[in-house]
């Protein structure tokens, strides 16, 4: 028998019983396999064993009965995140291939239940940032592995995520991820204390740029580019982010081979290359279906359908397509009240991030919170931008950093209390009435010469 497949099997039998007893380390756990995929990196019985099933089972269950659970955090983003999801149920519902719609709108359900799930159980900058640190871990071993690939191989081949069926296993949804988790990255170095960790980070951050480049995808190099100019905002930043401007340019100009060069020249010229015009004629049949469904759309998989593009671009040289885009994709699949909700819910987020980047530059100790808000706001926007061209409307990565950003409010708004709270008591110590005023020495020198 295979020993990856062995020793994978060990380990997540082994964490079982530790994820129901601490459930914060089986949404850890979770998190590894939804982002990091280990078991399609094995060759027989691994591969196809439900293990994200099986852990978030027994978190669920842990979950349930465990003490270390602390109350649920209501915000305005949360409360239409819910609202989001109800709507899903409603367009599943109505959906003109229910078949298809239901399985979709479980896997959908299950992301986000166990993104839920992380609020009452990371309320904890030290858990929160080990969570970081495990999403961080699991995509940026694609980055590091890709990076050193590039360099071996001269960047005449795609850089790709995990084999098989998952969110980052195409080249633009790698590239996507890569660019959310560069930010994650780049703060976590800042702020590690640890030299081999800082060290490794930092690595990581450069050699996934790298990989981003020669996943050979047009999105990912505009969401690059992008990430590096909001993370170059930040004075702080410019340094680091200098150095990472010169290694795109030296890569691009200097080291890519003539296939590449070609390949990002259609980001300009697009109307002589074939999947750019594809992807236009996507968005039609979209658009289309959305002015023909209005308030539900057609349900998850409603664009993605054959009899959809047959009906609608019968002359379609692919046959089908998906949307190509989170924005077309939810417009599609949900009608413009989905599309709506979505778009109230990142507008929501996004003010909440300014909220807390005002907030924390205006005290010393909570540096720490400005630092988030900066890293999850560059994440979120490579999101946004690089999502345009790509269908990742139910990224598990991108609803995880959306919730993070209310535990970092939360978790400010607590210091910040804490904070104010002891300063009367402290104040009221120094000062008892037990204790008189003294004048200063000084102050009697007067009066003494006088008496003399």
């Amino acid at each position: 028998m295979p020993v990856r497949d062995i020793v994978l099997l060990v380990v997540i039998i082994g964490s079982l019983p530790v994820c129901f007893v601490r459930p914060w380390i089986g949404l850890l756990v979770w998190s590894w396999l939804a982002f990091m995929n280990p078991h399609l990196h094995t060759w027989a019985f691994a591969a196809s064993s439900p293990f994200s099933q099986w852990v978030g089972l027994a978190t669920l269950g842990g979950a349930v009965f465990s003490r270390d659970r602390q109350p649920f955090v209501w915000s305005r983003e949360v409360a239409v995140l819910v609202l989001l999801l109800g709507w899903f149920t409603v367009t599943t519902m109505y959906a003109l291939y229910p078949a298809e719609a239901w399985p979709q709108w479980e896997r959908v359900s299950k992301i986000l239940l166990m993104t839920f799930l992380v609020i009452p159980f990371f309320q904890d900058r030290r858990r929160l940032r080990i969570l970081l640190l495990v999403v961080a871990a699991s995509i940026g071993f694609y980055g590091l592995k890709g990076g050193i690939w590039v360099l071996l191989t001269g960047g005449n081949y795609q850089v790709l995520g995990a084999p098989g069926a998952s969110f980052i296993s195409t080249n633009n949804a790698l590239a996507l991820a890569l660019n959310m988790c560069l930010p994650i990255l780049f703060y976590l170095a800042k702020e590690e204390r640890r030299p081999w960790l800082r060290l490794a980070l930092y690595l990581t951050f450069l050699a996934s740029i790298i990989s981003v480049l020669f996943t050979y995808s047009r999105g990912g190099l505009v969401g690059l580019l992008i990430v590096l100019s909001v993370l170059f905002l930040h004075w702080r930043n410019i340094p680091h982010v200098a150095v990472a401007a010169i290694l795109v340019a030296v890569l691009a100009f200097g080291f890519a081979p003539q296939k590449w060069l070609d390949r990002m020249d259609t980001i300009i010229h697009y109307q002589q290359e074939a999947s750019a015009n594809l992807r236009l004629l996507s968005w039609q049949v979209s658009f289309m279906l959305a002015n023909d469904h209005p308030i539900t759309g057609g349900g998850f998989w409603g664009i993605s359908n054959l009899a959809t593009f047959a009906r609608y671009m019968p002359d379609y040289p692919a046959g089908f397509h998906d949307a190509h885009s989170i924005y077309f994709n939810l417009l599609g699949e949900h009608g413009y009240p989905g599309l709506a909700i979505f778009a109230v819910f990142v507008g929501l987020t996004l003010m909440t991030l300014e909220t807390i980047r005002k907030r924390a530059l205006q005290e010393p100790e909570l540096q720490w919170a400005a630092n988030y808000a900066f890293m999850l706001r560059a994440s979120i926007v490579a999101y946004l931008t690089s999502g345009a061209f790509l269908s990742v409307a139910y990224f598990d990565l991108a609803y995880l950093l959306f919730i993070v950003v209310g535990l970092v409010k939360v978790l400010m708004e607590r210091e910040i209390e804490a904070r104010v709270a002891k300063k009367p008591a402290s104040a009221g110590a120094s000062r008892t009435p037990a204790q008189p005023r003294r004048r200063p020495l000084v102050s009697l020198a007067p009066r003494l010469g006088r008496t003399s």
